[in-house]
C-alpha cells in the first residue's frame, strides 16, 4: 500500500486533480495509537480526515458530485502519519478498492451506491482495532413543518453512518428508528407551489428504508441500505434543493 505525500502539494492543487482512492487515511488514527504514533499531530490531521469523509458524504447526500469530488482530492492530499502494520494491509486494500470505485462514479446514483461498501470497510477495520466510540447524542424533540423533520432526517443519516463506520449497532438503529417515523405530505415539502408526486414519492421512500433497515442485521445488507438512502435524499434535495451543507 503506498501512501501519497505531499511535499510540495499544496491543497490549491489538490482541488485541481482527480481522487480516485479519497478514504485511504481513514483508518490511520487507529492504526497510529496501536503503533505507539499517537501525537497531537496525528490526533489533530485525524480530526481533519474525519471531516472530509464527512464532507464527502454531506456533498452526495445534498446532490453534488462535483463538491464530493474535489473534497476527496484534498483527503487524497493528506499527508498521513507513521505507516500501517502489516496486519491491516488487507483492510486498507479493500477499502481502497472501494474507494477507487466511488472516486471513479458516473453518476451521483452510483456514488451513493458506493457509499455504504465504502463505510463498511472502515468499520471492518475499526471493529478489528477497537476503536473507541462517543456515547449517543439524542436527536432533536418532534415538531410540526419540514425544518424539523430535515433536521431529525439528517442526525439519523448520520448515526447510521456511524452505524457503519464505527461499526455500532446502536447508532445504526437509533437513525433508523428516526428514519422511519411517517413521512411528510408532498403538498407540505413544497409549500404554495403544485405538489409534486416525485418529492411525494421520495419522502415515503426514505421512510420505507428506515423501517427495513431497522430489521435489517447483516452489514453487508446495512451498507447497501445506506446507499440506497443516500441515493433517494440526493434525488429529493435535487428538487426541493437544501441537504447538509447546502447554502
Amino acid at each position: 500500500m503506498t501512501f501519497v505525500r505531499t511535499v510540495g502539494v499544496t491543497v490549491a492543487t489538490a482541488r485541481t486533480m482527480h481522487a480516485p482512492t479519497l478514504f485511504i487515511a481513514a483508518v490511520v488514527l487507529p492504526l497510529t495509537c496501536k503503533s505507539g504514533l499517537s501525537t497531537p499531530v496525528v490526533q489533530s490531521r485525524m480530526k481533519q480526515h474525519d471531516q472530509q469523509g464527512l464532507a464527502i458524504r454531506d456533498a452526495i447526500v445534498r446532490g453534488d458530485l462535483a463538491a464530493a469530488k474535489d473534497e476527496a482530492t484534498v483527503l487524497l492530499f493528506m499527508n498521513p502519519e507513521g505507516s500501517p502494520r502489516d496486519a491491516w494491509t488487507q483492510h486498507l486494500s479493500t477499502m481502497n478498492a472501494a474507494a477507487a470505485w466511488l472516486g471513479s462514479a458516473p453518476s451521483l446514483e452510483a456514488a451513493a451506491q458506493a457509499l455504504g461498501p465504502l463505510a463498511k470497510t472502515c468499520g471492518d477495520c475499526h471493529s478489528d482495532l477497537k476503536r473507541p466510540f462517543q456515547p449517543l447524542t439524542a436527536p432533536a424533540e418532534q415538531a410540526a413543518g419540514v425544518r424539523p423533520k430535515m433536521v431529525r432526517h439528517e442526525w439519523a443519516a448520520s448515526r447510521m453512518w456511524d452505524g457503519l463506520v464505527v461499526p455500532s449497532d446502536d447508532a445504526w438503529m437509533a437513525g433508523a428508528r428516526v428514519l422511519s417515523e411517517e413521512p411528510l405530505s408532498s403538498e407540505l415539502l413544497t409549500p404554495g407551489k403544485s405538489p409534486v408526486p416525485r418529492v411525494g414519492a421520495l419522502e415515503q421512500s426514505v421512510h420505507d428504508l428506515g423501517r427495513q433497515a431497522e430489521t435489517t442485521r447483516s452489514a453487508d445488507g446495512r451498507a447497501q441500505l445506506y446507499g440506497e438512502i443516500a441515493q433517494t435524499c440526493s434525488e429529493c434535495h435535487r428538487w426541493l434543493g437544501g441537504g447538509p451543507g447546502a447554502k
